[in-house]
């Protein structure tokens, strides 16, 4: 069994590492303290957990409000700034 650990830096980066065959589990090491949700994120950005249900129920609850009333521009930024990074 091989474990990735360092630079796992989003949700699409592990998957690729796991489904190429690089690694059977993903460690998040540094990214965690700078995103404590770094979980939930990753798990957004591949598709599921999108309905917060998942989340705890302090932020789940406003993050779902947000999304009702904010989410096309939400989608608009985070589509702005993937063209701006390397890759995107």
């Amino acid at each position: 069994m091989t474990q990735a650990v360092g630079m796992i830096l989003d949700g699409v980066q592990a998957e690729a590492a796991l489904q190429g065959g690089d690694a059977d589990l993903i460690a998040v090491g540094r990214e965690a303290p700078r995103n404590p949700y770094s979980a939930h994120t990753a798990a957004e950005q591949l598709g599921a957990g999108g309905d917060f249900s998942a989340w705890p129920v302090r932020h789940g609850a406003w993050l779902a409000k947000r999304q009702q009333g904010m989410g096309h521009m939400i989608e608009a930024r985070r589509r702005a700034l993937a063209v701006r990074e390397p890759g995107g």
